[in-house]
């Protein structure tokens, strides 16, 4: 069931902005020294250049988007944003020369039909434009930019930007900072810069959102069109684009998690679907429930030339409901010690001895690990050897210790990671793709018997001998490998809800109330689109839901007839607690977005989807005014702006049946 988001991962803090010590741009500074002794001076001057982001920005500068690339959920009544990893971006350079608290980043979206066409140019091209090129102001390059540097731009007719581009106040309005909080209310050390479009999607339609820099580009607080005529077009540098549609509200962050398993009647355990072709099997059925599935098995000959063909079952770490594997004892010698035959059915089960055999060739891959292990077991079999020879030669010596020595972090952390799973293939955890189809949840078990041969493989490097076999069976519960007797359960999410929202949180608890939650061993995606959580202990409950970090902003709409943009309202929330407020009229504690041509209208008159956000702000602060919830003096910055604009993000809950 959805429901708003009350994280365990603390809160989230939003700033106005965070400027930077220095913003960008080349530098001169003067150091001049004066002896008085000597009635002379010395003089040094020295050059320097604070580079940042000016015509592209990196990958790693850009946290998310929203609504996501590509995504096809129904988001009309959001505005789009990009949010940014620095938190001085937006302000590292300036808008216009008088102010520096106006960013110099404007997030601007357009209709499919509007969309203009991105080129790549040279610095150079850029600023050496030829006749009739789009207009572009002139610009002095710094030293760390280069003629021959290469960017991305896009050219908009002056009657469609002045439509849709912010003014200064508005700019303002736009940008803020997040700094994300853990229960106690310290700083996590997430402090993410937000840039939000003023315009809405268009409903039904494609959009394309571009994020672009309006460097120097404001004159009195106003875009500098350079005298341009309504159809001439104006040049923009763009950072970052990408397009989205609203179209389906089942591809939404809500409608992809509660529609999930919607294809055909697949459980929701790890196990291929029920089939015709085994209906009646009892056999066949007895293992498909255990997760097992049938895979080619090439036989070796004795004379190691060509062997026969067969099928075997396999099943991976990952089972559906309680565990039958039987009993096994570690370690053997070789993974064929594993393989089980079950003569009812003439077949056998390689789960445990393909489970070994990869142990050990990923423990060959990694050349750190593999030799580290092989020293610690050699300095372990010469202290062994030293005890014995004191226990068995004249004079007869008391032994002070014959505990291993201590286990290199190299090799521990490694098969901690191991005992996660983490670095086995795919195709070993979930060996058919039937078992995970498209927009699929599966919940599973971690099988221990695996695991240990997982572990046992690993920890055979060097095992060659049949003493080198006694002395790993000497270790016992003491061994490295050793795999400890607890319950550890998860689920495999594969959905476009994956790739989507990038800034996932899952809790898990041991009960159906979500009063007892359980430690988390592992989330991460294994794909784009694929993602797995591990927990220790027995899961009864699933929460998923986003990072408060990773909040919207848009508006709720009248539901009574199908209305257009001026049906848009939003409640509003506590200045003190952020929390919305509440009262027997769910319409009292909003602010209406006016009807477009009203005289007190909050859209561009030009537009019905571009909002007036100098407007809409000033509505806001009067109604909390009105309410005594904002002293008169309280200044509206764009932190009082994101808070009221802010839409709560959606909790999904996955309950065990009883």
């Amino acid at each position: 069931m959805p429901d708003d988001a009350q994280s365990n991962a603390g809160v989230v803090e939003f700033m106005q902005y965070h400027k930077p010590g220095l913003p960008d741009g080349d530098y001169v500074i003067t150091v001049t020294q004066t002896v008085s002794v000597a009635d002379t001076s010395f003089t040094a001057t020295k050059n320097f250049t604070v580079a940042g982001e000016r015509f592209e920005l990196n990958p790693s500068d850009i946290h998310a988007v929203f609504p996501p690339d590509g995504n096809l959920g129904e988001h009309y009544n959001v505005l789009p944003h990009i949010i940014l990893n620095r938190s001085t971006l937006p302000w590292e350079r300036r808008a216009q020369d008088e102010s520096s608290d106006v960013p110099w980043l404007a997030l601007l979206l357009f209709d499919e039909t509007e969309k203009p066409q991105p080129r790549i140019l040279t610095v150079d091209e850029l600023l050496k434009p030829l006749a009739g090129a789009p207009k572009f102001p002139a610009l002095a390059l710094e030293k760390a930019q280069h003629r021959e540097d290469k960017l991305t731009v896009i050219d908009i007719k002056k009657s469609l930007l002045e439509g849709i581009m912010p003014t200064a106040e508005e700019l303002r309005l736009l940008a803020h900072v997040r700094l994300g909080k853990d229960p106690e209310q310290d700083p996590t050390g997430e402090e993410l810069a937000v840039i939000i479009s003023s315009r809405l999607p268009q409903k039904g339609k494609g959009s394309t959102a571009h994020l672009v820099s309006i460097e120097g580009r404001l004159k009195q607080s106003e875009f500098d069109y350079q005298g341009a005529g309504q159809d001439d077009l104006i040049r923009l540098i763009s950072l970052k684009s990408w397009s989205f549609t609203c179209e389906d509200p089942k591809k939404s962050f809500k409608g992809l998690l509660l529609n999930l398993n919607q294809r055909g009647t697949p459980p929701n355990t790890l196990r291929l679907p029920e089939s015709a072709n085994v209906a009646g099997n009892a056999q066949a059925e007895k293992f498909l429930s255990r997760g097992y599935v049938l895979l080619p098995h090439h036989l070796r000959h004795r004379d190691k030339t060509h062997g026969g063909k067969t099928a075997s079952w396999y099943h991976g770490p990952l089972i559906p409901g309680e565990s039958t594997s039987p009993e096994i004892s570690l370690p053997v010698p070789a993974a064929d010690e594993l393989l089980r035959y079950d003569p009812a059915i003439s077949m056998f089960d390689i789960s445990y001895a393909a489970a070994w055999e990869m142990g050990r060739l990923l423990a060959l891959q990694n050349k750190a690990f593999s030799t580290s292990l092989y020293q610690w077991k050699r300095l372990h079999a010469q202290q062994l050897a030293q005890v014995e020879e004191k226990l068995t030669h004249l004079p007869f010596q008391k032994t002070t210790t014959t505990e291993a020595p201590p286990l290199p972090d190299t090799v521990s952390s490694w098969f901690e990671s191991l005992r996660k799973l983490e670095g086995i293939p795919f195709d070993y955890l979930v060996p058919d793709e039937r078992m995970l189809p498209v927009e699929s949840i599966r919940f599973f078990r971690v099988d221990n018997a695996w695991v240990g041969c997982l572990l046992d493989g690993a920890f055979s490097i060097g095992r060659v001998a049949s003493s080198d076999y006694v002395r790993d069976q000497s270790h016992g519960e003491k061994s490295p490998a050793a795999t400890p007797a607890e319950t550890v359960t998860g689920f495999l999410l594969r959905s476009e809800v994956v790739a989507g929202w990038p800034s996932l949180l899952v809790d898990a608890y041991s009960d159906q109330e979500g009063n007892h939650p359980i430690i988390s061993l592992r989330m991460e995606r294994l794909s784009a689109g694929v993602l797995i959580c591990l927990f220790k202990g027995e899961m009864k409950r699933v929460e998923i839901h986003q990072k408060p970090e990773t909040l919207h902003f848009g508006f709720d709409e009248h539901t009574e007839n199908e209305k257009p943009p001026s049906g848009f309202y939003k409640n509003l929330r506590d200045p003190n607690s952020g929390s919305q407020l509440i009262s027997g009229d769910p319409l009292t504690n909003n602010v209406e977005v006016n009807a477009y041509g009203s005289s007190k209208s909050q859209w561009r008159s030009d537009s019905q989807r571009v909002l007036n956000v100098s407007s809409f702000a000033q509505a806001i602060k009067d109604k909390l005014l009105t309410d005594k919830l904002l002293e008169q003096s309280s200044p509206f910055t764009s932190a009082q702006f994101a808070l009221q604009m802010v839409e709560g993000v959606e909790k999904i809950i996955f309950v065990a049946q009883t």
